[in-house]
């Protein structure tokens, strides 16, 4: 392989790839390294965050390195509970839930995104369409939508309709917390049916209007006895892209805790772009999938 076709595929592999950054700045050296390898798309969370000018200093200088096309993501379910005054706030989903007014959920999604894009920011993690009621009470799900699969699934799109049309991408998924190396994959013992009547009647409404989906490190043995949905290609691509259509952006959680190979495992079951919190995993995840796309 020639010096020019490899450097192209480790570019290719960089927009592959969502990394996530340590510290409140971005220094000299981090950012040459992003943009001469391809990355464009940063996800921040609470150790990002310190106040108003800091994130709007930072996520200037992400897209001066990442380029005009730079995605530059918040995390909502890695945000604190009680959010600083500066940060535009999040939809008290809950409270939406209760009232069941869409046009208020539309507005409060607007307004969310209007802040956001003031700060830097274009697209947001969110929102979250947990309905099992253990998963959304874990620390960081607080902004679910409920258990009643049809009033989460209205007010979820009324939400995101309202942000996407200020200007920030929306991403449906589920929040669970992030499972050590080695630790106990959650499984979710459902039969299809009961899959498709209840918990997966939110994202299938998301389908046909929100611009991202991201899938979760959680077993689902009745669509894959093997393999979490974030790898599965059952799931990623039989379900989310054959049978529901799904035609937006697949995105992975964070994948340092899943195993070798994992980036090109996740980009081989169907999944657009896959998420590593943890900076430091990126240079080797780039090797990976590079490798992974010179051998076709």
């Amino acid at each position: 392989m020639s010096a020019a076709i490899a450097t192209d595929l480790r570019l290719l592999a960089g927009q592959l790839l969502m990394t996530g950054m340590p510290g409140t700045e971005l220094d000299a050296a981090t950012a040459q390294w992003l943009q001469q390898n391809g990355i464009r798309a940063v996800c921040l969370r609470a150790a990002n965050v310190r106040d108003a000018a800091q994130l709007m200093r930072l996520n200037t200088d992400l897209r001066r390195a990442l380029g005009p096309q730079a995605l530059i993501a918040l995390d909502l379910a890695g945000m604190p509970s009680t959010y600083p005054a500066w940060l535009p706030q999040p939809p008290g989903a809950m409270q939406l839930c209760a009232v069941g007014d869409a046009e208020l959920a539309n507005g409060t999604g607007a307004a969310t995104a209007r802040g956001l894009r003031a700060l830097g920011i274009n697209w947001l993690l969110a929102p979250l369409l947990n309905l099992d009621a253990a998963a959304a009470q874990a620390p960081g799900a607080a902004h679910a939508f409920g258990g009643d699969p049809l009033l989460a699934a209205a007010m979820a799109q009324a939400w995101t309709a309202g942000c996407q049309a200020e200007g920030v991408a929306c991403c449906a998924r589920l929040y669970l917390p992030q499972r050590s190396a080695g630790g106990p994959l959650p499984s979710v013992d459902k039969t299809r049916s009961q899959l498709e009547e209840h918990d997966f009647v939110p994202f299938r409404q998301a389908v046909a209007q929100t611009a991202s989906m991201m899938s979760a490190h959680v077993a689902y043995p009745a669509l894959d006895p093997r393999q979490p949905a974030s790898l599965s290609h059952a799931v990623m691509h039989g379900l989310l892209r054959q049978q529901w259509g799904y035609g937006g952006v697949l995105l992975t959680p964070g994948i340092g805790a899943q195993g070798e190979h994992v980036g090109a495992r996740a980009l081989a079951a169907g999944t657009d772009m896959a998420m590593l919190a943890d900076a430091a995993q990126l240079p080797a995840a780039l090797d990976d999938v590079s490798a992974a796309l010179a051998s076709g």
